[in-house]
């Protein structure tokens, strides 16, 4: 009943904004050796559909107050998850308006001296729309309204997420950088504000990324997200992560990409925390593709 109410918000919403304009994150494939003009590079143009499956596996052993004090879970514990997702992205309106969707699952462990809990189960389904506002020179502007469908109950230990619905609008600038070479190099610069319904959390997202592509196959990309987390309940939940409403969090990562041809890519990186509050200190690895159809 929940995800029935859910889409019937996110339709209606989705009309409004159709009809006023009538993340996974972008990737750096699908803003090089565009040979054609076209309006936005990172949109896909009509009778274009782009497909990034994606896991990443995040490990925790530790965790910063509120006030950046340090501490171990107790009883030797231990936090694993591992997420495989997919991203799609689909054109609307040409490049003029896509729309994106993420399907994430995700397999969950909290472990100490005493006992362990595991689950599986779906996440959060993101499934938006994103429009090119403007361009810029070499840089494009754009935006997005996304939903967040809960998919998942929580009756099982760890949780999957919050079971409430969200919705984040998003600004980002992409593009390159002159001065380091024509098409070599890409950046992005994003930032998202997400709420989740009825009452919080509410939630400042940015990120910051720069890729380099060392040869016509071999890029390397650099990225700092931060997610900020606002909320009456305040409360940590050592063997909860996902369901701890007050946080901050900035992690660094790096990636080093492959493209065997213009319509598949291989990308493998690592991350960890670079910064914590009320939140738990992390790290890990992911792998993702970008597949291209026409």
């Amino acid at each position: 009943m929940k995800i029935r109410s859910s889409l019937f918000l996110l339709c209606f919403s989705f009309g409004i904004l159709a009809a006023q304009h009538s993340n996974q994150p972008d990737l750096p494939a699908d803003t090089l050796k565009t040979q054609k003009e076209r309006l936005n590079p990172w949109q896909q143009a009509s009778g274009e559909f782009l497909f990034s499956p994606f896991l990443s596996h995040y490990r925790a052993t530790s965790f910063r107050d509120a006030n950046g004090n340090k501490s171990d879970f107790a009883d030797n514990g231990r936090y694993t998850n591992y997420n495989p997702r997919l991203f799609v992205a689909a054109p609307l309106i040409s490049d003029k308006l896509n729309v994106i969707a993420s399907l994430p699952y995700f397999f969950n462990r909290y472990e100490n001296s005493n006992s362990s809990d595991y689950n599986t189960d779906f996440g959060d389904i993101e499934l938006g729309l994103r429009m090119h506002l403007a361009k810029m020179a070499d840089n494009y502007l754009m935006g997005s309204l996304i939903s967040y469908i809960p998919a998942y109950s929580n009756t099982t230990q760890p949780v999957a997420g919050y079971d409430l619905f969200g919705l984040e609008t998003r600004l980002a600038l992409v593009g390159s950088l002159k001065f380091l070479g024509d098409y070599n190099n890409f950046h992005k610069v994003e930032m998202g504000l997400r709420y989740f319904f009825p009452n919080d959390p509410t939630q400042l997202r940015f990120l910051l990324s720069e890729g380099f592509r060392v040869t016509d196959q071999l890029i390397l990309m650099g990225e700092f997200e931060g997610l900020f987390s606002y909320s009456k309940n305040d409360e940590f939940f050592t063997n909860n992560l996902q369901n701890t409403e007050e946080y901050k969090i900035i992690k660094a990562t790096f990636n080093v990409g492959y493209e065997f041809t213009p319509e598949f890519a291989l990308y493998a990186g690592a991350f960890h925390d670079v910064y914590n509050r009320n939140a738990a200190i992390g790290h890990g690895f992911q792998v993702f593709s970008v597949i291209k159809l026409n």
